[in-house]
Order: C-alpha cells, then sequence, then structure tokens
C-alpha cells in the first residue's frame, strides 16, 4: 500500500523523474541538480549533495534572513513549508528574492513560482495560526556573483561533509528533518499566544479511531513514522502526532474505515511528540477459530461472523442430507 504522491514528477522543469516498473526513477541525462524537486517532497526522499535545506536553516546566523537564487542557495524552491515557517519562527525577519522566477528555465508556465509562494503562503498560515505577527516579504537581492556560487556548489558536490542533518533520518522511522527543525522551532518559543489550532496545514495531522476497529494492525504495520504504534500488549493503538506526516496511508488502508481526521490539534503536545491512546480493546479468544479478538459483546469474532453469515446455509444443508 501506498499513496499516490507525484509532486516530483509534477514539478521538475526537466521532465527528469519517471516511473520504471511501478519504480520511480531520474533520468540523469536530464537532471541538472535545480533543486526544484527537494521542497515538494513531504518525506525528505530527494537529496543533493552540495545543498542541504536543513543545514542551510539551523547554519544561518543574525535575526535576518534573506533567501535568493542570486545569493547561496540554487533555488528557493528546494524549501518546503516547514522550512519556511522554521525560519519564520527563529528570525525577526525573514525575506524571499522571487524577482528572478519569471522568464527563469526552471519555471514554466509559472509552475514552479506558484508552488515557492504556495508554501510561504501556508508557512505565514501556520504562524499567524500561532498567533505571532510575522510574515515573510518580498525583498530583492541585488548581486551578479552568480557565477561565483555556482561555483562553490560544484566543487561542493566532490566534498563529503563531517556533519549533516540528514544523518538524524531512521531507516526504520523516517520522520522528515524538516518537520523535527520546525518543531524544535515552535518548542523554543515558551511562550506561544495560541496552544490549540486547526490541522488545515500539509505537515499537521491529528488521529481519532472509533470502536469498529478490529485491531487488524495494518495502520500500525504501514505507517512510515511509526506515528501509530501498539501498547499494552497488543492491546492498545497510541499516536504521536508529531511524527505524523499526514500521508492518510493508515485512513485508506482501514478495512472497516475506523480512522477519522481530527480538525484541532494540541500544538505543544505535537511538538514535543507526546503520545496519545487512540483505543483499547478487551481481547477474547474466539469460540470458532480459538484466536483474540476485541470483544464488543460477541461470543466469535468478525471473521468468523462473517463466514458463518456468507456460508452458514452451505453447512446447513449438508447436515441435512
Amino acid at each position: 500500500f501506498h499513496n499516490d504522491c507525484c509532486e516530483c514528477l509534477e514539478i521538475c522543469p526537466k521532465d527528469a523523474f519517471f516511473f520504471d516498473r511501478k519504480r520511480l526513477s531520474i533520468d540523469f541525462e536530464k537532471c541538472t541538480n535545480c533543486s526544484v524537486c527537494l521542497g515538494v517532497c513531504p518525506t525528505e526522499a530527494l537529496s543533493l549533495e552540495f545543498f542541504d535545506p536543513n543545514d542551510y536553516i539551523v547554519r544561518q546566523s543574525g535575526d535576518e534572513v534573506l533567501l535568493s537564487c542570486k545569493k547561496d542557495i540554487p533555488c528557493l524552491s528546494a524549501f518546503d513549508s516547514e522550512h519556511f515557517g522554521a525560519l519564520l519562527l527563529r528570525k525577526a525577519k525573514v525575506a524571499c528574492d522571487l524577482s528572478h522566477c519569471e522568464g527563469c528555465e526552471l519555471n514554466p508556465e509559472n509552475k514552479t513560482l506558484n508552488s515557492i509562494k504556495s508554501r510561504i503562503d501556508e508557512a505565514n498560515r501556520f504562524v499567524a495560526e500561532l498567533g505571532i505577527e510575522k510574515s515573510i516579504d518580498e525583498e530583492r537581492f541585488e548581486d551578479s556573483r552568480r557565477g561565483f556560487f555556482k561555483a562553490i556548489f560544484g566543487a561542493a558536490k566532490e566534498v563529503a561533509r563531517e556533519e549533516r542533518l540528514s544523518d538524524l533520518k531512521s531507516a526504520v522511522s523516517r520522520v522528515p528533518v524538516k518537520l523535527t527543525l520546525l518543531k524544535n522551532s515552535v518548542k523554543a518559543d515558551t511562550d506561544l499566544p495560541n496552544k490549540r489550532i486547526t490541522t488545515d496545514f500539509s505537515f499537521i495531522a491529528n488521529k481519532s479511531i472509533d470502536t469498529s476497529c478490529t485491531n487488524c494492525g495494518d495502520c500500525v504495520q504501514f505507517c512510515p513514522t511509526s506515528a501509530l504504534f501498539f501498547a499494552k500488549e497488543g492491546t492498545a493503538i497510541w499516536f504521536i502526532s508529531g511524527k505524523c506526516i499526514d500521508c492518510s496511508i493508515c485512513n485508506d488502508i482501514c478495512k472497516p474505515r475506523s480512522i477519522h481526521d481530527k480538525e484541532e490539534i494540541d500544538i505543544i503536545s505535537w511538538a514535543f511528540d507526546r503520545g496519545e491512546e487512540l483505543i483499547e480493546h478487551t481481547l477474547k479468544i474466539c469460540q470458532e477459530c480459538k484466536t483474540p479478538f476485541p470483544y464488543r459483546g460477541e461470543l466469535i469474532c468478525d471473521r468468523c461472523k462473517s463466514f458463518v453469515e456468507d456460508f452458514g446455509d452451505i453447512f446447513k444443508l449438508a447436515s441435512e442430507e
């Protein structure tokens, strides 16, 4: 099971991405390492050797930051909403230079520019939802040393960094580093005006599970970041909203449709990765198949009950012959 994300295919200005036997592949003859795809990937599955947006964020000094492709980054599309939000929470002033997007070869039909603006707007909405009166402004960076910085990027490709934030990624629990950056930025503000906000953001989700849950475990098994997990010897399902990337795989894979999205979230619990019990089951042994099942007053599990309802007449006819 997987979701149908194709953000990188849709935004790539060189059409370098394609599917080969159901696997996402890159045509390196077409790829120019422009970084346009980096910021749209929700799981940080894509990376560049010579530019890491997470490293860039934490290494910014001073209270004011101006992001520009004519300064020290390949393209503003390398940043996602979480990056913009983290900068906005950490700095007194954040500005973006979008004046060079018009006519750029990386911006066919303004597709890249519109995507960047959408991410900036989402970051502004998130910070405003927290009750903080700050937003990212547009400002032009005047400098003609683009070739100089391009040379730096070219040389950096050959250099292995001693310390990379991407090393924080775990092969088991792939929580995007950009999400950790944003949560750390929220935690650093000890006096947030609003502690409870909406979940109307691409990087935030809150879940609930109703009593139709059969405790099958599919949601836990297929959660890519272990935001959902078993507790109490497998009788309870817990949820850590701070690890959820809102991929909705759990919603789609749940056969009885027991998982639902909640419209609000406690931002402090989200930032500090606090867990919440969504449901706890009392397990009984099914009288038919002798396996444990969530007890709701019946003597047999849902699977056996369904089997009896569908095929009970066959066994009845056989016994009468």
